[in-house]
């Protein structure tokens, strides 16, 4: 209701972000949490502290909803900044030999600037493409559209999704 109310204010898309992380819902989490990131930075973009700490929250979410999640599966692949087509090209043929239940839709992200999760061992400066694999052709084209899509860009404002 408190949305219905005022969608513009960053503390009630927070409020239901809580909700749905305790029913355990972290993928709808992580959307409500994105929201109130945005519009925190948008009306008032002032305290970059409690815009990171929200940042933190909704990537929290991301990967909760990724450890309960068995439509899909990922791997990361060690990158150098070499021929890119190539390297993508290697990272799907490696993940269909190593995951052939998810081989409906393979999809590796072109950029090529992750780093693996916090509990993984990895060197400070090394990047990695992250391949992902689904079960459900249909999801994985939506993911793949949603993740290589441009977003706006608005002057003067820090983005919200991808820093």
């Amino acid at each position: 209701r408190s949305i219905i109310q005022n969608p513009s204010h960053f503390c009630n898309h927070l409020r239901q972000a809580t909700c749905f992380r305790c029913l355990h819902r972290y993928s709808e989490a992580a959307r409500s949490a994105m929201v109130a990131q945005c519009l925190y930075v948008l009306a008032e973009g002032a305290g970059l502290e409690t815009s990171d700490l929200l940042q933190l929250y909704w990537q929290a979410m991301i990967q909760e909803a990724v450890r309960g999640e068995s439509s899909f599966s990922a791997l990361y692949t060690p990158f150098e900044k070499e021929d890119k087509a190539d390297k993508i090209k290697e990272a799907n043929k490696t993940f269909a030999e190593k995951h052939p239940d998810y081989v409906q839709h393979i999809f590796t992200d072109p950029h090529g600037i992750h780093l693996l999760p916090e509990k993984a061992e990895s060197h400070p400066d090394q990047q990695y493409l992250l391949t992902l694999g689904f079960r459900n052709k249909e999801i994985g084209k939506t993911v793949e559209k949603f993740v290589t899509r441009k977003l706006p860009v608005f002057p003067g404002v820090p983005t919200c999704f991808r820093t």
